[in-house]
């Protein structure tokens, strides 16, 4: 491909997915770039098949108000944990495949490599040099695991690996308590998994005000007990764990690391493009145009760094392919923000912190 692209996209997530549907209105010379799997994190480890597990958990924990209604015989009724998890990931891979049939037509134009930016206009991939008048990076994000935990080998999961378990042990600490942590925490109690939460923020869910947290952590202190406030330390114990907070200690089989994620700019490149980068290796973002200081780069999604959301993921992409084919950026008028937390009861933030 010796041409010089309009656009190229690296990432093929909910960011790079939507920044292609942009690109593809205005110009035909361009490649989107995917390191790994395509199918956006969304469909594969996120969103979609969370909450297909939530929703066997909430079926299976229904059966506790059967007595209500005069419907005996809940006590005898189990949980085939196999059976719910081969149920997650069949319909997590029909998400996939409707995500994937985006590129599938593209040809040549869907690359699979890992780039890295060379200079403004120029990166690398599979040791071939392209040149792009515009780049959008769209890279996505992974889970944090601290560098110690690293040594626990299966004992610890994260939401990139549960969905690919066949089966779930009886004791499971949940490690984070955001928004993520407290829905894989119910959701394992309910289908019957032994759960401790864990937190050292001494709110959970995202939320800041403190009567609704108050609340929020007395309903779900009813299903699974909550460590709150104080950093947990992890050891392996045989085929298991512990987990030591403060003078408390917890066994655990295993753990669910619910930390949050970072952006992948690992290796990236981006100290080629001769601007800034903050503590953490990120360059100035424009929030409104997602420019890169002035150059003719875009950062979309949970690449930026800013707000780690499906439906901000997609407007990232959007405003990204749009300014890509444009000569001047367009500043756009954000969102009101918005987060739900699928738990039982459900809990959203809106507007303003």
């Amino acid at each position: 491909m010796s041409e010089i692209l309009d656009v190229a996209i690296i990432g093929a997530g909910s960011a790079g997915l939507a920044a292609l549907r942009e690109v593809r209105k205005r110009t035909q010379r361009f490649v989107i770039i995917n390191d790994g799997p395509w199918g956006t994190v969304c469909a594969r480890v996120g969103c979609m098949p969370s909450k297909t597990l939530i929703e066997a958990a909430n079926a299976f924990y229904r059966r506790n108000t059967f007595a209500e209604f005069g419907i005996q015989g809940a006590d005898a009724l189990i949980c085939d944990i196999p059976s719910v998890l081969r149920r997650v990931r069949r319909l997590r891979d029909s998400f996939v495949a409707s995500t994937v049939k985006t590129t599938q037509e593209l040809d040549k134009r869907a690359i699979s490599g890992r780039a890295r930016l060379l200079a403004p206009g120029r990166l690398e991939v599979n040791g071939r040099e392209l040149h792009a008048h515009n780049i959008i990076i769209a890279t996505g994000s992974s889970p944090v695991v601290p560098k110690p935990w690293g040594t626990l080998g299966e004992r610890l999961l994260t939401t990139d690996t549960l969905f690919e378990q066949t089966e779930l042990p009886a004791r499971m600490a949940v490690l984070g308590l955001g928004p993520v942590g407290i829905e894989m925490a119910q959701a394992l109690s309910r289908l019957g998994i032994e759960v401790t939460g864990l937190g050292s923020n001494p709110a959970i869910a995202g939320l800041t005000d403190p009567q609704v947290t108050e609340v929020a952590i007395e309903l779900l202190g009813y299903e699974f007990p909550l460590y709150l406030g104080k950093k947990a330390e992890l050891t392996a114990d045989g085929d298991g764990l512990e987990v030591c907070v403060g003078t408390e200690v917890i066994a655990a089989d295993r753990v669910l690391a619910a930390l949050g994620r970072r952006p992948n700019i690992s290796n990236l490149g981006l100290e080629t493009l001769g601007v800034s980068l903050d503590e953490h290796g990120m360059p100035p973002i424009n929030p409104d145009t997602l420019q890169v200081a002035s150059l003719r780069i875009f950062m979309a999604g949970d690449a930026n760094d800013q707000v780690p959301l499906l439906h901000e993921a997609a407007d990232d992409g959007y405003i990204a392919g749009f300014n890509a084919t444009r000569s001047v950026p367009v500043c756009f008028k954000r969102r009101t923000p918005l987060a739900i937390v699928f738990a039982d009861p459900n809990i959203a933030v809106a507007g303003n912190r």
